[in-house]
């Protein structure tokens, strides 16, 4: 008793000299005397020896594990906790302990003391779960098994503050990378007690981290879940977790607002208008770890562009009049992580996306794109992506920031093989991406030949069963369905706009609406407009579906006025067969456009056969048609 208290009373230093008498194997056996009090004290004294050296390993190895699980069946509160607290430290200062206390049948007993009546005992039997199932699959899944999760929910909701927050960062622990636990927990309603907690206490740390925690645990690597979770919190309540003092905090806070952002016009202006930004722009500035950092950095860059690279121009200005701009060229040129460089360089280039002001702010600071073409060769794979994104999206759209990435150095093809060649779809997908944009910026390389093989990737991707992929691919073909008139063209030549309808009616919303956005820009190409006249004269419901799920992109006026003449007099009168490829040609005029056509159809097996039903109208092909389509390719080329 008096060692245990002295253990208490001067913390590291005692542990340490208790430790150094080797004296372990003595109060191990001490767990086993019938007397409750010595017990108590040996197990407090135990878990506090277990905090210093390797000695949390030793007591594995001297067998300490098994009397500390029998002590669970004690009923004295005392016992109880001082076990349980041995076993937590246990598996915090040795990994394979985890392992050990499952395998010695720990977890069974925690779980049932999770209903006792003593808020002490639940607390620790909370504690002790979150150890042994973090980063632990087999012990996630064998809790989840024997009934752990309901007991954990209804813990959260319980009227002692302690016990609220063991029971949240376990649940934490358990849904950490794990779908099957992240869905019970859900299921069983402990997403909305998890955010009451987390208001409820605007001061307390402690309560704040494992709240927000356990919410972002349960949000997993779906974007929709992160996006409803984010909004269930709410932008106000982001932007204050913003500045907090809590790392944890404040990389939950940054994730989450960075999400919400995402291709989405709504969330983006409510952040702004919240007073989100001046916090998210001082923090560049600060002294923050780097995860948060680069958070940071992903939200601003997510706030100042949407769906299909457009510029979100009150956002930009925004930003920029917070003094971003200054910040982020430093961020390129002097920090030491090039994760960092990149990802602020990948910022500045959504900030003066299409923003004359911004690119004048820029221009002032002498930005250069030699480290970034540096850093493309970069051996590190999410550095090269990352400088290779950053420049597509300086590239994009605008003829003198090309001739200003030619002068910064070479960009050569060979680079991007390994990522298009890659077996990780995601990695495929921007790597199309970005050397259709960059084709015209490369040495030495036929950019048709380059361009068309990105577009097959991006349309081969766009059929694949994974829904990121397709949400991927459907927003790259959105981008890219208004730029050079010959690229929308070429995608209609090899089937993509058929699979973008098809994907109008996928169960995921963040699926549909970047299909519908493909599809609106994609009806500035005559053959795309006619494919979609057409299916949506065989489900009268489609205009209605891709109306819904439009978010901001935009439809060809001169697709709606067909449509709409539809419904006044029916199915017109005639009726011809036209291949979409000769759609997509009528509207091209340069060679090299044509000639990419003719690389897809003699590389792609699937577009030489294919006729689609389609009637067409005379004013289709009348001069005013002709000019209202190619004035807004000339716009949007600009």
């Amino acid at each position: 008793s008096s060692v245990s208290s002295g253990i208490n009373a001067e913390y590291g230093d005692v542990r340490k000299a208790i430790a150094a008498t080797n004296s372990l194997k003595t109060f191990i056996g001490l767990l086993s005397l019938p007397h409750d009090v010595v017990q108590s004290n040996a197990a407090t004294i135990i878990s506090d020896v277990c905090q210093v050296n390797d000695n949390a390993q030793k007591v594995a190895h001297e067998g300490g594990i098994v009397p500390l699980i029998q002590l669970l069946k004690n009923w004295l509160p005392s016992v109880l906790t001082s076990a349980m607290r041995s076993l937590a430290q246990l598996g915090a200062n040795f990994e394979s302990n985890k392992d050990e206390i499952a395998k010695k049948g720990g977890l069974d007993p925690l779980v049932s003391l999770l209903d006792n009546s003593d808020a002490k005992v639940q607390a620790e039997a909370a504690n002790a779960l979150n150890v042994v199932c973090r980063e632990s699959a087999n012990n996630q899944n064998f809790i989840i098994s024997i009934g752990g999760i309901p007991p954990l929910v209804k813990l959260v909701q319980s009227n002692n503050i302690e016990v609220q927050v063991s029971a949240a960062g376990a649940l934490r622990s358990l849904a950490q990378s794990n779908s099957v636990s992240q869905g019970r927990i859900a299921e069983l309603g402990g997403i909305n007690p998890l955010i009451r907690l987390l208001k409820s206490n605007p001061r307390n740390l402690d309560v704040q981290e494992k709240a927000s925690g356990a919410l972002w645990a349960l949000s997993g690597d779906d974007p929709s879940k992160r996006r409803d979770i984010g909004t269930k919190i709410g932008i106000e309540m982001l932007i204050v977790l913003l500045e907090s003092k809590s790392e944890k905090i404040q990389f939950v806070a940054a994730k989450a607002l960075s999400t919400l952002s995402c291709g989405a016009p709504k969330h983006q202006n409510k952040i702004r208008e919240a007073g989100g930004v001046l916090p998210l722009v001082r923090m560049l500035k600060g002294s923050f770890s780097e995860r948060v950092l680069l958070a940071v950095i992903s939200t601003l860059a997510a706030l100042s562009i949407g769906l299909a690279h457009t510029p979100v121009k009150l956002n930009q200005s925004a930003i920029a009049s917070g003094g971003a701009i200054k910040s982020l060229v430093s961020l390129v040129s002097g920090n030491t992580n090039d994760l960092v460089k990149v990802q602020s360089a990948y910022a500045l280039a959504c900030i003066t996306l299409a923003h004359a002001d911004n690119q004048k702010l820029l221009l002032k600071e002498k930005f250069t794109f030699t480290l970034l073409i540096d850093l493309l060769y970069s051996s590190v794979r999410e550095v090269s992506l990352g400088a290779g994104r950053a420049l597509t999206t300086f590239a994009y759209n605008h003829i003198p920031t090309q001739k200003n990435i030619v002068k910064g150095g070479e960009i050569r093809y060979e680079q991007f093989i390994q990522f298009l060649e890659s077996d990780d779809q995601e990695e495929q997908g921007h790597s199309a991406f970005q050397v259709i944009i960059l084709a015209r910026v490369m040495t030495g390389e036929d950019h048709v030949l380059v361009m068309a093989q990105g577009i097959q990737i991006l349309y081969q991707l766009l059929q694949s069963e994974n829904e990121l992929i397709q949400e991927l691919a459907a927003n790259n073909i959105a981008s890219l369905a208004h730029t050079r008139a010959g690229i929308p063209a070429a995608l209609v030549s090899v089937g993509a706009m058929d699979t973008l309808i098809e994907l109008l009616y996928s169960p995921a919303e963040l699926v549909r609406s970047s299909a519908a956005t493909a599809v609106g820009y994609m009806t500035f190409n005559r053959g795309a407009m006619r494919i979609l006249l057409t299916a949506c004269r065989r489900k009268p419901d489609m205009f209605q579906i891709l109306q819904d799920n439009l978010a901001a992109g935009k439809i060809s006026d001169v697709f709606i006025r067909e449509w709409e003449y539809c419904l006044t007099v029916g199915l017109p009168s005639q009726s011809v067969q036209l291949m979409a490829v000769e759609h997509a040609i009528m509207d091209v005029g340069d060679s090299s456009q044509s000639t990419l056509i003719n690389h897809l159809k003699t590389t792609t097996g699937t577009i030489d056969t294919p006729t689609y039903d389609t009637t067409v109208t005379e004013d289709m092909f009348d001069a005013s048609s002709t000019h209202r389509y190619t004035s807004a390719s000339s716009v949007m080329l600009q």
